[in-house]
């Protein structure tokens, strides 16, 4: 490249940084002057956290472990006039390993809601409410053994729910829906033909041979609600709940569905922080696997339904929006 090309390819990167440096100026005087836009509500948590055991020649016994955790709740809500719509999405993944075994998936999951309604009464929205659940990757029974228990959209679940929203203001939100659709979505045919979260399971002659495969959806229609309440409790300290409940009008209405989850955020810096996340699940067309021990050997004898509960902890790197 000649000296001319040089200087001309000089004075045209001056001369366009120039430019933009005047167009951005006169972006921040124009901003500056207007006033801010304030139907957008955003927020939320990032946290990912590790952890990691080693041990050698440790007279007490154990495993050498490593894992992480990691979560994601965030939520962006418009309101103006007497139009509101209220969004969130919730997500968590985390996995650990032991010694030389197979990695496991310690927490998985995947939770949408969107709510759009209109205002009819002071802080009560009468509208549409859309709730979408699932998982990122397959689960099964244990690391030594390749049964597979769920992977993305076996189970995958979606409400349809019409009824009223109470937002007295930002921290808490009420959904009531008495008229409400819940699709449940097996679409793995080994599971449905179990009958695996409540589907019609496969039909087999005499012989054992499968005639008809199982039903990978399940439509059930009944009352519907949903409550969230998300705010810093004290200095350094967040809370965020939320609590679902389902009675299916159609089948063992008194079977509520319960899916209770809690995340709390202890700050310890701009950075770091520890985080606590439960989950309680009540949910009768879930079987559970259940085991006796039998000679100090867990021995599985069947299946039913039971209440769910998983807690996760850590301390890792965390971002507040």
């Amino acid at each position: 490249m000649n000296t001319k090309n040089i200087i001309a390819l000089s004075l045209t990167f001056c001369i366009t940084t120039a430019a933009f440096s005047q167009a951005d100026k006169k972006i921040i005087a124009k901003k500056d002057s207007v006033k801010k836009d304030t139907s957008w509500e955003v927020g939320g948590i990032i946290n990912i956290a590790f952890t990691q055991i080693s041990l050698t020649n440790w007279a007490a016994g154990g495993q050498n472990s490593i894992g992480l955790s990691s979560i994601a709740s965030m939520h962006a809500n418009y309101k103006k006039n007497k139009i509101s719509w209220l969004n969130s999405i919730d997500m968590g993944y985390g996995f650990q390993r032991l010694d030389n075994t197979p990695l496991q998936k310690t927490t998985d999951k995947i939770e949408a809601t969107t709510n759009i309604g209109y205002h009819v009464f002071d802080h009560t929205i009468a509208g549409l409410l859309l709730n979408f659940k699932s998982q990122f990757a397959p689960g099964y029974q244990s690391t030594t053994e390749d049964i597979l228990l769920s992977k993305f959209m076996a189970p995958g679940y979606a409400t349809i729910a019409a009824g009223l929203t109470y937002n007295p203001n930002k921290n808490l939100s009420i959904f009531l829906s008495p008229a409400t659709l819940k699709y449940t979505f097996v679409e793995n045919q080994m599971l449905a033909d179990a009958g695996d979260y409540g589907v019609t399971p496969a039909v087999y002659d005499t012989a054992g041979h499968k005639i008809q495969d199982g039903k990978q959806i399940l439509v059930q229609a009944g009352a519907y609600f949903k409550g969230n309440y998300s705010a810093t409790v004290c200095k350094g300290i967040t809370l965020t709940t939320n609590l679902e409940l389902f009675s299916n009008y159609i089948k063992d209405p008194q079977n509520i569905v319960v899916d209770w989850t809690n995340l709390i955020q202890f700050k310890v810096n701009k950075w770091i922080s520890v985080t606590i996340n439960t989950e309680l699940i009540y949910d009768n067309n879930i079987m559970v696997p259940i085991y006796n021990t039998i000679n100090n050997v867990p021995v599985l004898v069947g299946k039913g339904p039971r209440t769910q509960f998983k807690e996760v902890s850590g301390l890792g790197l965390a971002y507040n929006l």
